[in-house]
């Protein structure tokens, strides 16, 4: 269990994202449900920054 914390949160994070919006894309396609949500895009440039602002807190303590 020791990569787990080798692990960014940035990746973890995008990867969740990713996962879950995979699968209510796959639902919406297949007919489970008609899930409409017309802030994807907020939620996509949210997790861009988190990422990125996790990336630069992580330069900056490094010097």
């Amino acid at each position: 269990m020791g990569y787990l914390h080798k692990m960014s949160v940035g990746v973890v994070v995008l990867g969740l994202f990713i996962l879950c919006w995979g699968i209510v894309w796959l639902g919406n396609d297949i007919g489970l449900w008609n899930f409409s949500f017309p802030f994807w895009p907020v939620i996509v440039i949210l997790t861009g920054i988190v990422i990125l602002m996790n990336e630069l807190k992580k330069a900056v303590s490094k010097d």
